[in-house]
């Protein structure tokens, strides 16, 4: 420390220097996190690997829809008006590969158009990357739609693209909302003028330097990067360094009123205070670097924040030591004394309660947590426009798609039938019919569009008891023109002495004869090829050689075929919200029957896959349920074996780590309470409880660092576990409450992002930090700490 005093300047000029070239020619981090994309499944995952396959078969192109709300019923001012947007799209050439026409045959009127006639679909299919996808919906209506009223654009490509934007928006409002708030509390904290502006520098430095290493890292390194990892940089950063700078500017302002000469004040306030910083700045290193171990790469870009933590303690390691060195007294101008010089009473009464009565401590913060934990029902939501709300144009289309055909329809489920061999052919097909029949008959399944019934419903001709029916009655139409025949016959010599009519057309009853036997021949093959196939017997249906070929079958084949035929999709509209739990369960028994009908037909070596937003969200619960048991397990142990080494005792880590598990659950279980008892949303956002539980448990550890390695220096300078630990809680008990004030405080800031998942983790960290800070710290670990006495330091000694 002495070195870093003495050259001072030309350190803190250097890391400016080094700061500002970064910043200036560092990749963009926004940039960065857009092009990543919105959810980024590892590639053994099923909804990624049906998106694979349409792609590798040129098939993959996206789907957004014009979406028309009118108020009255569809008139033909309207028809005329949407088919000219029809036409005007089409004129606009790649990306776009095709528009579904609403009104060009009957089947399509009745698929585009809802009952009510109040709501009309227009589907366009774009061959191109999200980016565009989204500057075709621009084109699309600034240059074709101009400001017609009623008309939305809609797709997940453009609901993902506006999540994205939420998420920017949001952290622009963040850090401004940020940095006010923490100069604000740091000015009522410390009554200075001065003394707010050296954290906010100090933090302002590291989270520009931070963000330029993490953007070389994900171009160097393929470094995970996501929409939370900016966002998150700025709450953990300024909040958690802002407690930093409160923990050392507090400790040298004792240092100071101690008597100590200024650079005697900046080395004592590094041994001791300076300890619990690095001590604190490991605990939360260890905790975000676990997320490095989880598999998806939305968790996983979290570990930006380790990044920053680094950079946090290189800072306040080298900027904080130049400001006390250069300001010196005049940092804490114009106030004389600072809330620092005062012993907390809160946690002085406290104290009381814990260390004299420990056993009626723990059960008055039982008696706070227990009840809610017994309502957490672990409710998870995977709706992704829940992220932006109502006030974006593509929310307002999904909505009004959900009100004119059903929820579903939105956005169907994909089975994706895939293989090495033509699968479209009059022998497979019929087993296409077979697995949509089964299909529609599962619970949450409204209909299911396929190669066999284009518009919902089957197409009748296919089945055999309709062509048998069909053939019996050209039999029966031969027979009597047999009939007829016959009698031509016997009367033909009468007939010649008629008097010729020469407008009549003369027919040989010889020529009837051999259209009767050609028809009965025709009958008698097709009766013959449907004795011979196994398709009748297996799925009741029968398509006649050549029956695929006709070009009334050809738009259907474009459309539910792929892969030059190897591959057929079948859409599977949903009684439910695509989004919502339910339709998750329903994706299981989709697979689930997919799998067993298939099996044993000309179908079973396809491969099978199962694409949309619905099994998107099954892999996302899927990985996210796996990620958080494997994440957290490495994040606790590794912070236990950290602890265990640092304080020399088996016995503190157990019961710090144990109180931010009581925190954290009780915490999400509030949660829960505001948003889905209070709110009516169908549960948290799934990726909250992950990061909810990350963020606590590695930042709240650090309050509990910051009280018992006071009390270990206490204990070391000879008091007695009692003592040691009331000289702690009066010491320390004002500088925890402020930093988490803090802590929380920019946590707050996220509220007015608007964007639902970074509003709930805010409530998780901010409750949690709050109740650990004023009740299960002061209470619970004081009275854990004096009921095992001298016991607390097992397996080692005290020092």
């Amino acid at each position: 420390m002495n070195f870093i005093i003495k050259f001072k300047w030309p350190i803190t000029i250097g890391l400016l220097v080094i700061t500002a070239l970064l910043f200036v020619v560092a990749p963009n981090l926004t940039k960065q996190a857009e092009d990543a994309g919105t959810f980024q499944l590892p590639d053994d995952a099923d909804s990624k690997r049906a998106a694979e396959i349409l792609n590798d078969a040129g098939a993959g192109e996206e789907t957004i829809s014009v979406v028309y709300s009118f108020d009255k019923t569809l008139d033909d001012t309207a028809k005329e008006e949407i088919s000219s947007t029809v036409k005007e799209i089409q004129k606009l050439g790649e990306p776009v590969s095709s528009v579904l026409a609403p009104f060009a045959t009957e089947e399509l009127e009745a698929q585009l158009v809802s009952e009510d006639r109040k709501t009309v679909l227009v589907p366009i299919t774009v061959d191109g990357s999200q980016e565009e996808v989204v500057e075709l919906a621009k084109t699309i209506r600034t240059d074709v739609l101009n400001e017609q009223n009623s008309v939305y654009l809609t797709g997940e490509a453009i609901i993902n693209h506006d999540v994205n934007l939420s998420a920017q928006e949001g952290l622009k409002r963040t850090e401004i909302i940020t940095v006010v708030l923490i100069f604000a509390l740091l000015l009522a904290v410390f009554r200075s003028l001065v003394t707010p502006i050296i954290p906010l520098m100090a933090v302002g430095i590291t989270y520009l330097l931070s963000q330029s290493i993490v953007a070389f890292f994900i171009d160097w390194f393929g470094f995970p990067v996501s929409n939370y990892t900016q966002i998150f940089l700025v709450a953990i950063l300024f909040g958690i360094g802002t407690d930093y700078c409160i923990l050392l500017l507090s400790r040298f302002k004792e240092e100071l009123g101690a008597g100590q000469p200024i650079n005697d004040a900046i080395v004592r306030t590094y041994k001791t205070a300076g300890r619990t910083l690095y001590i604190s700045g490991l605990a939360v290193f260890i905790g975000f670097f676990a997320i490095g171990f989880a598999d998806f790469p939305i968790f996983k870009s979290a570990v930006a924040v380790a990044v920053g933590i680094a950079v946090l303690l290189l800072v306040l390691s080298t900027v904080m030591p130049f400001f006390m060195a250069t300001l010196k007294e005049k940092m804490f101008w114009p106030s004389k004394k600072t809330v620092s010089h005062n012993d907390s009473k809160l946690w002085g009464w406290m104290s009381k309660l814990s260390v004299n009565r420990p056993l009626l401590s723990m059960l008055v913060v039982a008696a706070i947590t227990v009840p809610l934990l017994f309502t957490y029902d672990d409710a998870l939501s995977f709706n992704t426009v829940d992220e932006v709300g109502n006030s974006y144009e593509s929310v307002k289309g999904l909505n009004a798609i959900e009100s004119g055909f059903g929820q579903g329809d939105s956005l169907p489920v994909q089975v994706l039938l895939s293989s090495d061999e033509v699968l479209v052919t009059e022998d497979t097909v019929p087993y296409v019919e077979k697995l949509s029949a089964e299909l529609v008959k599962i619970d949450g399944v409204d209909s299911v569009r396929s190669i066999t019934r284009p518009a919902g419903e089957v197409i009748t001709e296919l089945y055999a008891d309709y062509q048998i029916g069909r053939v019996a009655e050209g039999v029966n139409q031969a027979a009597d023109g047999l009939d007829g025949a016959v009698q031509g016959l016997g009367q033909a010599p009468q007939a010649q002495t008629a008097p010729p009519n020469a407008d009549a057309p003369q027919q040989n009853p010889l020529e009837g004869l051999n259209q009767i036997s050609e028809g009965l021949h025709a009958a008698g093959d097709q009766l013959q090829g449907m004795s011979e196939t196994k398709t009748i017997r297996d799925t009741g249906l029968y398509i006649p050689k050549g029956t695929l070929e006709n070009e009334e079958f050809s738009q259907v084949i474009d459309r539910y075929a792929f892969g030059e035929e190897t591959g057929t999709k079948l859409e599977v509209i949903l009684t439910d919200n695509p989004y919502s739990p339910e339709a998750i369960d329903t994706v299981d028994r989709i697979s689930e029957t997919t799998e067993r009908v298939i099996k044993d037909t000309p179908l079973e070596d396809a491969e099978v896959a199962i694409g949309g937003v619905s099994s998107i969200n099954r892999d996302l619960s899927d990985i996210s349920n796996s990620d958080f048991t494997q994440t957290v397990t490495i994040m606790l142990i590794s912070l236990f074996v950290a602890l265990a080494i640092i304080f020399r005792s088996f016995i503190m880590p157990l019961y710090m780590i144990g109180s931010l598990l009581l925190t954290y659950f009780t915490s999400v279980a509030v949660a829960e309470w505001i948003f889905v008892n209070g709110l009516g949303y169908d549960g948290i956002s799934w990726a909250v409880p992950f990061f909810g539980f990350v963020m606590l448990i590695a930042l709240g550890v650090d309050y509990s660092i910051f009280l018992l390695d006071r009390f270990r220096e206490e204990s070391t300078n000879g008091l007695s576990v009692v003592d040691a630990i009331k000289v702690s809680m009066s010491k320390m008990g004002t500088v925890i409450i402020t930093a988490a004030i803090i802590l929380a405080g920019t946590f707050g800031a996220m509220v007015p992002s608007g964007v639902l998942s970074l509003v709930q983790i805010a409530t998780i960290v901010i409750t949690g930090l709050l109740l650990y800070g004023l009740i299960v710290l002061p209470l619970l670990i004081p009275a854990m700490t004096v009921s095992f006495g001298n016991g607390v330091w097992w397996p080692f000694k005290k020092k």
